[in-house]
């Protein structure tokens, strides 16, 4: 039995992956743009947006190829855009991180099932934010928390965004420059809702 891939629901799911992939790149280039400002240099390699805009376009004459090619397309990009993030040194293998908080690697796993930490997963292996590295436990499980069921993804773009409410500064710098944890908790309960909401009209 063959599979219609020119049905409305597959073209959906092509739409809603493009635009996460879209919100992606512009999360990329912005936390890029902020690790350069604080001295780091980063290797020059040819951006998210740009790979999506001289990648090939997936209208063509043939529909089932649109969305084979779509779908396919996407998903590349999306990875390609984790691993830039371990390029980058954004994010860090679990044995790191578990290195400084005193664990082993295994005690992580139960903190991810409980919501207190996430990772993100590169190819067969699991990376967590280069930020936590210097903070304690206790408030990063606490904002973990506050963002729910959030892709984890959309969490570091969450940790490493330069917020407006917290004076310009990513969560982890605004913690250390005093501001509340609490006020930190609120605004990551509203980032949740906000890209909660940003899902469901785009599935619409």
């Amino acid at each position: 039995m063959s599979t219609d891939l020119s049905t409305p629901v597959l073209l959906r799911r092509i739409a809603q992956l493009e635009a996460t992939v879209g919100r992606l790149s512009e999360d990329l280039g912005s936390l890029r743009s902020a690790v350069s400002k604080q001295g780091m240099q980063l290797p020059r390699t040819q951006g998210v947006r740009a790979r999506v805009a001289h990648a090939p376009s997936p209208a063509t004459d043939n529909q089932h190829a649109q969305a084979t090619g779509g779908l396919a397309g996407a998903t590349a990009r999306g990875e390609a855009a984790r691993v830039q993030w371990v390029k980058d040194g954004l994010v860090v293998p679990g044995e790191q991180l578990a290195q400084a908080w005193g664990l082993t690697r295994q005690a992580l796993a139960p903190a991810a099932d409980r919501g207190e930490v996430f990772a993100v997963k590169v190819g067969n292996r699991l990376y967590y934010p280069q930020t936590f590295l210097g903070m304690d436990r206790e408030p990063v499980a606490a904002i973990c928390r506050a963002l729910g069921d959030l892709t984890a993804s959309e969490k570091l773009m969450f940790w490493l965004h330069e917020h407006g409410a917290l004076a310009g500064k990513g969560v982890a710098a605004a913690l250390e420059a005093g501001t509340a944890l609490a006020k930190v908790e609120r605004l990551a309960a509203a980032w949740a809702r906000e890209r909660g909401a940003s899902r469901v009209t785009t599935a619409a």
